[in-house]
């Protein structure tokens, strides 16, 4: 017989020996000739190696977008570089302030200050379409027109701003964050209390409120907090507090050494101001400003982990089908060697196919990552709006990207192209059925007695044939199934945690009410009165809240040493509730110890008890405010831990009202937990509280965790990214599969048609065998998601939000997503072959030339 094989033209051009080697566009154009073979894969490959790139490129991108971003912001606002803020829920006089600033040794650091004042209130910005009733923040800010603009400016975003004119007047300016997203216009009116309507002018933003939190620190997105601004005399008006501001702005002077001038300030306040318990805190320190920068590094972590997961699938199918047209082209190689061409002249002929099928899905992961770029963009400008958002064009993101791309596919196509050079040439010639051979774990199988007939079994035997192939295939599907069960998980994980820390809120009163009064006010005083007797009102409780610092015994937290950061963990910033314990409204669960202490006791949560290693009966240092005569100062004080409760939050931490003389403030309060009464309309009730003059917001605990909830919502919406390109590669890699074993089996596919096995037997037969790669792929897959899951709550997370203590929590639901996906869909993928099976020419198939 005449050998007529369809490398007959690739091997008449190919190198003789003794020949100098041949030119490039000899091995391009047989490399593209080999492309066009196997377009279909080379297609499937590119476009796993454009999702992995593409995803890691643009997502690197945003992380860039938005540090650009912020600094721009933070830059245009003239946001301050020290801030001074008496205790939680004080404030300090005005002029003493000042007056302490300029007796410092050095006032000329000190180049500008601005001063402003922080009033809790609740912001009814209800439209005809919706009641929008959420708590807020009244802050007062300095009106007036100084030669340079004011620290901390508010950057206006639509309407106008706050002039001298609007000194004392009835008039705000809303954050234009909360404006959009509630839909609202850039003018319009609002209630602070009552029916009294004050009108906002406009909307803008100012550095401290980037991002919004409440009071108790939690972040609450956008639409869960109204933050407005108006003038300091208003806001002073508002609160009763005439001269009195929450906070001093600081711009140095250029060249001054941050440092060294808080240092010098906190020196002087504390001899200065006496009476004023004082926080000196750069502006890095800052809780909004760290969690806004450590997000994005934490971020980056967290999408380069999934973008490489993807790519390492891309290599994987790339390893694959390089094996296999190694393997396809071996007596073609085999003729090579025999003929004298150097090996690794026929090594360049695959690897040069696998670097074209490289950067043909580069190429195209540039498309790619500019729609994730732009997607991710427009989430976290919706989620993080800043004054100012640029969109430079990101050069390097996209060359890693490409250098991580085509360095894996190479690096994954080497060693299959180095094994079949290395064969002898009389063994890569060899043709006929022996050279298929029986490796693997064939022979194992086949001592095995397993039900059912040959063709029944022929799945199980392909799989267990050849085990490099299933063990490749496998670990592509397994990648994605890896980051679908992390990506799941570390949701599952948050809304447990929500979950958890909504039952312990809740308690038993679910639908109680947090009354925030605006000022300190005296237990038997008419505010207080107004509330308790208040129509519809059941049970009530008032309590205190103010903040302090906490650490561990072995702390030293003197002046000298500062406030916490906002990631520290060996002390940190705590809002303590000094509450009645025993019989008060609600309490807090105690998971260790005792909530009844006849001395004074701490009750923190299990977080802090983790961060700080302390446990039931062991001291820790709590840095705190003392009334001294009409003003505070701090004072450290070392308390055992009574008890240890499990709300997710560090920072909130008990003490019973009992020991208020700890704080010199017995029969001082400023705020009531209410308990409705049986049968009671909720909105009315809040409505009645909202209008009672002292009031600064009505709270349901139930409208916080919903919100919280929300804001998370809005959040794992980005993920959705991530999904998505995680489904569509599993089911690239199982149709890359598939497609390539089809060609590899074409003539045993034949055989089964001549003996009359119809058309949905042979395509069955691919499933079966698919859906046995896709069970161990998802049992891979799945052990790899939970650890990434574990890693990325318990690792990085932790990292990003130290204040929160996050369960690692895997929802069944997510292992039946990684079923579906890992199985069913890979399972499924054959279904695309089935035209080609349907079209196969039996004859021309079957034909052995020799």
């Amino acid at each position: 017989m005449v050998t007529t094989t369809g490398s007959a033209t690739a091997e008449s051009e190919a190198p003789r020996t003794g020949r100098s080697a041949p030119p490039v566009r000899f091995w391009l154009r047989w490399s593209l000739r080999d492309l066009r073979q196997r377009w279909v894969q080379v297609v499937a490959i590119a476009v796993v190696i454009a999702l992995g790139t593409g995803t890691y490129a643009g997502l690197s991108a945003s992380a860039e977008w938005r540090r650009v971003s912020y600094d721009a912001s933070y830059e245009v606002t003239n946001a301050h570089d020290i801030l001074v803020s008496p205790a939680q829920n004080t404030t300090v006089d005005e002029d003493a302030l000042r007056t302490a600033l300029a007796s410092t040794p050095h006032p000329e650091w000190f180049a500008d200050v601005t001063t402003s004042l922080a009033v809790n209130v609740q912001v009814d910005a209800s439209t005809a379409e919706e009641v929008i009733l959420v708590p807020g923040r009244l802050i007062g800010v300095e009106v007036t027109e100084p030669p340079t603009p004011p620290v901390d400016t508010l950057s206006v975003s639509e309407g106008r701003g706050l002039g001298p004119e609007d000194d004392g007047a009835d008039v705000v300016v809303m954050d234009a964050g909360f404006a959009r997203a509630r839909d609202l216009p850039p003018t319009g009116t609002v209630r602070l209390g009552g029916e009294r309507e004050i009108p906002w002018v406009g909307t803008g933003q100012s550095p401290r409120y980037f991002l919004p939190a409440s009071e108790t620190g939690t972040v609450l997105g956008s639409g869960g907090f109204a933050v407005l601004f108006t003038s300091l005399a208003r806001a002073q008006a508002e609160a009763s507090t005439p001269g009195k501001i929450s906070e001093a702005s600081i711009r140095l002077a250029p060249g001054v050494d941050p440092d060294q001038a808080r240092a010098e300030l906190r020196e002087t306040l504390a001899t200065g101001l006496p009476g004023a318990a004082t926080e000196v805190r750069l502006l890095e320190e800052e809780r909004g400003y760290r969690q806004l920068y450590d997000d994005i590094e934490n971020d980056q972590t967290f999408f380069t982990v999934f973008a490489l997961l993807i790519l390492a699938g891309a290599a994987f199918a790339a390893f694959n089908l390089t094996g296999r047209i190694v393997e396809a082209q071996r007596r073609e190689i085999g003729v090579g060697m025999s003929l004298g061409v150097p090996r690794a002249w026929l090594a360049l002929r695959p690897i040069l196919m696998a670097f074209e099928v490289a950067v043909i899905g580069v190429a195209a992961g540039i498309l790619v990552g500019y729609v994730v770029g732009e997607a991710m963009g427009n989430v976290t400008e919706s989620f993080f709006p800043m004054p100012v958002w640029l969109r430079p064009f990101q050069v390097g993101p996209y060359l890693r990207a490409t250098a991580l791309g085509v360095g894996l596919v190479l690096a994954a196509s080497i060693w299959p192209v180095v094994r079949a050079v290395r064969v002898p040439p009389v063994e890569a010639i060899r043709t006929g059925p022996r050279t298929a051979g029986r490796g693997g774990l064939a022979p194992l199988v086949q001592r095995i007695p397993l039900p059912g007939s040959t063709i029944t079994n022929l799945p199980l035997r392909e799989v267990v044939r050849r085990p490099r192939r299933t063990l490749l295939t496998a670990l592509g599907i397994a990648a994605a199934v890896t980051t679908l069960v992390a990506v799941f998980g570390m949701i599952d994980s948050i809304y447990r945690t929500i979950d958890d820390g909504s039952a312990e809120v809740l308690g038993e009163s679910p639908e109680r009410m947090t009354v925030a009064l605006q000022t300190f006010t005296a237990t038997g005083s008419a505010e207080l009165a107004s509330v308790e007797s208040a129509p519809g009102v059941g049970r009530s409780s008032a309590g205190l809240r103010i903040g302090g610092t906490l650490a561990g015994p072995d702390t030293d937290l003197g002046q000298a040493d500062g406030p916490a950061t906002a990631t520290s963990s060996d002390r940190f910033d705590v809002l303590i509730d000094v509450m009645d314990l025993r019989d008060g409204v609600w309490s807090p669960t105690a998971t260790e110890g005792s909530l009844d202490s006849e001395t004074p006791a701490l009750v923190v949560s299990q977080k802090a008890a983790d961060d700080l290693d302390v446990g039931v009966g062991d001291p820790v240092q709590l840095r705190h405010p003392v009334r001294d005569g009409t003003g505070y100062r701090w004072v450290t004080s070392e308390l055992p831990v009574g008890a240890v409760h499990p709300y997710p939050f560090r920072f909130v931490t008990y003490l019973d009202s009992r020991h208020a003389a700890l704080l010199n403030l017995e029969g001082i309060v400023n705020q009531v937990d209410v308990e409705p009464a049986p049968g009671a309309d909720l909105e009315a009730l809040r409505r009645t509280l909202f209008g009672i003059d002292g009031v600064g917001a009505v709270t349901p605990v139930s409208e916080t965790i919903d919100t919280i909830r929300s804001t998370m919502d809005e959040f794992l919406g980005i993920l959705q990214i991530i999904v998505w390109a995680v489904l569509l590669l599993a089911v690239l890699i199982a149709f890359n599969s598939s497609s390539i074993s089809a060609d590899e089996r074409a003539r045993e596919h034949a055989t089964m048609f001549a003996f009359g096995l119809p058309t949905r037997t042979v395509l069955g037969l691919a499933m079966a065998e698919s859906a046995l790669i896709g069970v161990v792929a998802t049992l891979l897959g799945t052990a790899a998601g939970v650890a990434l899951t574990w890693w990325l709550v318990q690792r990085l997370f932790t990292q990003t939000i130290p204040d929160l203590l996050l369960v690692t929590a895997v929802d069944p639901f997510t292992f039946v997503v990684a079923a579906l996906v890992g199985i069913v869909a890979v399972a499924i993928a054959p279904v695309l072959i089935l035209r080609r099976l349907r079209r196969m020419d039996i004859p021309a198939t079957l034909r052995v030339v020799e």
